[in-house]
C-alpha cells in the first residue's frame, strides 16, 4: 500500500469516526430532552428523575471530551501527513463508502 492511499483510508476512517460521534452526540442530547420532556408531561417530581438525568449529562461530557480528542489526533496526523507529503484530503472519487480500492489506486 502507498502511503497516498494509507493517508486517503486514513482521511475517510478519522472522518467517518467524527460523523458517528456527532451523531452520537446529538442522540445523546435528544435522550436528556426526551427525559426532561417526559418529567414534564407526567408531572413527577424532580427527584425521579434527576439522577438519570445527571448520568446523561455525565455521559455527554464523556462524549465531548472524547470528540476532543478525536480532534486532537485528526490534528496531529494532519501535521504529520503534511511533513510526509502525503495528500490529506480524499479525492472526490475515493469518498464514497464503498469505493474499490483499486479505484482509489488508479
Amino acid at each position: 500500500m502507498t502511503p497516498d492511499i494509507v493517508g486517503m483510508r486514513i482521511t475517510r476512517s478519522i472522518q467517518s469516526v467524527e460523523n458517528d460521534m456527532d451523531e452520537l452526540l446529538a442522540k445523546a442530547s435528544e435522550l436528556m430532552a426526551e427525559i426532561a420532556r417526559g418529567r414534564l408531561a407526567i408531572v413527577d417530581n424532580a427527584h425521579s428523575t434527576q439522577r438519570p438525568m445527571a448520568r446523561v449529562a455525565a455521559m455527554q461530557r464523556s462524549l465531548i471530551e472524547a470528540r476532543s480528542e478525536l480532534v486532537r489526533a485528526h490534528s496531529d496526523l494532519s501535521k504529520l501527513a503534511e511533513t510526509m507529503d502525503i495528500p490529506v484530503r480524499c479525492p472526490d472519487k475515493a469518498e464514497g463508502e464503498h469505493q474499490p480500492l483499486a479505484e482509489i489506486a488508479a
